[in-house]
């Protein structure tokens, strides 16, 4: 197996590892990739139906540009310009390429109800445990509690 980082330095080989183990996770992973947009780039929504998260992936330049952009913190953070999510999007955009966009699917009928329960305690969270748990950074919202 390559180098490892150290301290904070990055090397070549942990970063091609990196990226070797996103394209693996791509593979075999369930992933569920729908192409949303063509223009004015490919877009391209990953789900993972286990783990119940979906994120977009924009693939501009495709398939001559390597730029790729995805909303996943993975692809944020690591600073590797890839992620699984993209690299099942390449794969997939490159086996598909006659595919048109598909609709995205309808928002469920209790949406609204959701968003409006979001806003209420957003808007007026209290002072218990729950307003605790909606002040802090990254919670979901609509806890129960």
């Amino acid at each position: 197996m390559g180098e490892r980082r150290r301290a904070g330095v990055r090397t070549a080989a942990a970063d091609a590892g990196a990226v070797e183990e996103r394209r693996t996770r791509a593979l075999e992973e369930p992933l569920d990739l729908h192409l949303r947009t063509l223009d004015p780039y490919p877009m391209v929504e990953v789900r993972n139906p286990l783990k119940g998260t979906s994120y977009l992936v924009l693939l501009p330049g495709f398939p001559t540009s390597g730029v790729a952009l995805c909303t996943c913190t993975d692809f944020a953070r690591r600073d590797l310009g890839t992620c699984k999510h993209v690299e099942a999007a390449v794969h997939w955009r490159s086996s598909h390429p006659g595919s048109r966009p598909v609709d995205p699917p309808l928002p469920s009928p209790d949406a609204g109800l959701v968003w409006a329960e979001v806003d209420r305690r957003t808007r007026d969270p209290g002072d218990g445990p729950a307003a605790r748990r909606i002040r802090t950074p990254g919670r979901a919202l609509i806890d129960a509690g």
